[in-house]
């Protein structure tokens, strides 16, 4: 008696998250870029998007049974960039209203910023040569 080969066992789909990866590597940016004070304006956006990605992941996480742990940290990390990109600013304006304030400007900070910015284009860019 002859038997068959078993036929070979098929490999199952691997089953991935794109929304819980998408959100980590979003939040991951945003938080990188969130103490660089000029650039925090993206973090901004970044760290929204990754919001709305952990969270679209971590629902879609219990149909596909992948990514519930990304979409988490993916939320976690938008929300502290978040914070982080705001307290830059605050940080920021708080640093340029107290040297406005050590010039001699009392309240009106774009007056102090304009002094300061025809101060900075005042300074000669040219090397002297000998």
């Amino acid at each position: 008696m002859t038997y068959s080969p078993e036929p070979a066992a098929e490999h199952a789909p691997k089953r991935g998250n794109g929304f819980a990866v998408t959100a980590l590597v979003l939040g991951i940016i945003a938080v990188v870029l969130a103490f660089i004070p000029v650039v925090n304006i993206v973090s901004f956006v970044l760290a929204a998007l990754a919001i709305i990605f952990g969270i679209v992941g971590l629902i879609s996480s219990g149909k596909r049974h992948a990514g519930k742990g990304m979409s988490i940290t993916g939320i976690v990390l938008g929300v502290v960039a978040l914070a982080l990109a705001i307290i830059m600013y605050v940080l920021v304006f708080q640093a340029v209203d107290e040297k406005c304030r050590e010039e001699g400007y009392s309240g009106n900070i774009q007056e102090c910023l304009d002094d300061l910015q025809s101060e900075l284009t005042d300074v000669p860019t040219e090397v002297p040569t000998d």
